[in-house]
């Protein structure tokens, strides 16, 4: 069946590669050749000049270096034989620069040809990515059928258009953007992988963080959680919970190297200033004891709150607004741990403690990682086992 792609623009592959897509063969897990195309994208993109003014560009480079790729390969290949399913298609976020790459390599990895919706925004980074992917291909040419790199407002029949070629549906979005993709029929076989609007926390131990001596280091960690993607990304936190005894001289201290971080670094869109005072207003109208605690400066706007139920990160910001809470175990934020709580930052805060609380069952966190960590990517994702998703099993009696 021929499908209406008037409107897609190709910025890598063309229509004939588009068509072709659902013919190409599906490689096993971890394809020898995936591999070797992934490290002559890493070295480019560790060696660019251009590149190493983003951070976020550099991490994407390291995180599919070949001894990264090593480390997900031994912990991912087992007796059981996997191959891609066929075509993925991903729709990758407009706020997040380089999501796009991380959900393409990882369907590469588990031997699928790709299709890519790249994001709406202009964000220098995808631009520097896609010209060091392209760059790659140059001495990997097998490798162009399964790259396939697009842009289109969203008109919906370039979405059923795209959703009849694929195999796997990769959406990455909010709640708006998955419904209307899912109008788009699937084949019958198909599956769908939804990344939903979610939110992120950040637990810090005061006395820990007291203790610590790399203060500025930390900062710069807790930068690139949060400002670095003005704080778009599901798993940027917007709230910090504080433990310990000390904890006003701990929060003074933290936030005093983090502003000045954010001075030097951060220059928020002129909007912000005013989304943020907005974002104030409707916190401090939802909950009673809501206090706006950090200074006149606009760049880091801090609020505390008295208390925290089901519906507090409904209200988050961006752009630098951060909610407080002080609490006096982890139990007190046993409320916003459903569903849509994806991510959790900790610093400070022991194994056992975590072990013990984690016992209670929560329906939502799912990572743990150290402050600085939250935007390191993962086969398992947001709860997902992407290899067991994106790939079938051959199954054969054993000899």
């Amino acid at each position: 069946m021929q499908h209406n792609l008037k409107g897609l623009d190709f910025v890598l592959g063309d229509e004939t590669l588009l068509r072709d897509a659902p013919v190409q063969k599906a490689l096993p897990l971890f394809a020898p050749e995936v591999i070797a195309f992934l490290d002559a994208f890493s070295r480019l993109t560790l060696t660019d000049s251009e590149a190493k003014s983003w951070p976020d560009v550099i991490s994407l480079g390291f995180w599919c270096r070949a001894s990264s790729v090593a480390r997900m390969q031994a912990d991912n290949m087992s007796a059981t034989q996997r191959y891609g399913r066929g075509v993925a298609f991903h729709i990758a976020p407009g706020n997040v620069a380089v999501n796009f790459a991380y959900s393409l390599i990882v369907g590469l990895l588990t031997g699928n040809a790709n299709i890519v919706r790249l994001p709406g925004r202009d964000h220098p980074q995808t631009a520097i990515v896609i010209r060091l992917i392209k760059s790659a291909l140059k001495s990997h040419p097998l490798m162009r059928p399964r790259i396939i790199l697009v842009r289109y407002d969203r008109q919906q029949h370039i979405n059923d258009a795209l959703s009849a070629l694929c195999d796997t549906r990769i959406i990455w979005g909010g709640d708006g953007t998955i419904a209307q993709l899912r109008q788009s029929s699937l084949p019958p076989r198909a599956l769908d992988i939804a990344f939903a609007d979610r939110y992120s926390i950040a637990v810090i131990n005061a006395d820990a963080y007291l203790a610590h001596a790399e203060k500025a280091q930390l900062a710069r960690a807790f930068y690139n959680d949060t400002l670095l993607n003005d704080q778009n990304a599901c798993t940027s936190p917007s709230l910090i919970v504080w433990l310990g005894e000390h904890i006003q001289q701990g929060r003074d201290t933290f936030w005093q190297h983090f502003e000045v971080l954010a001075a030097a670094r951060y220059t928020p869109e002129p909007v912000a200033a005013v989304n943020k005072l907005t974002q104030l207003c409707l916190l401090s109208a939802q909950f009673a004891g809501v206090k706006k605690v950090s200074g006149a400066q606009n760049n880091v706007v801090r609020v505390e709150l008295s208390a925290l139920d089901k519906e507090t990160l409904d209200w988050r910001g961006n752009s630098g607004f951060f909610m407080e809470y002080v609490a006096r175990s982890l139990d007190e934020i046993n409320p916003i741990c459903h569903s849509r709580c994806q991510t959790m930052a900790t610093f400070g805060v022991s194994s056992d403690e975590l072990d013990s609380w984690l016992a209670a069952g929560f329906r939502g966190v799912d990572r743990i990682v150290p402050v600085g960590q939250t935007l390191d990517f993962s086969l398992q994702w947001d709860g997902y086992d992407l290899v067991a998703m994106l790939t079938r099993v051959i199954a054969r009696p054993s000899s």
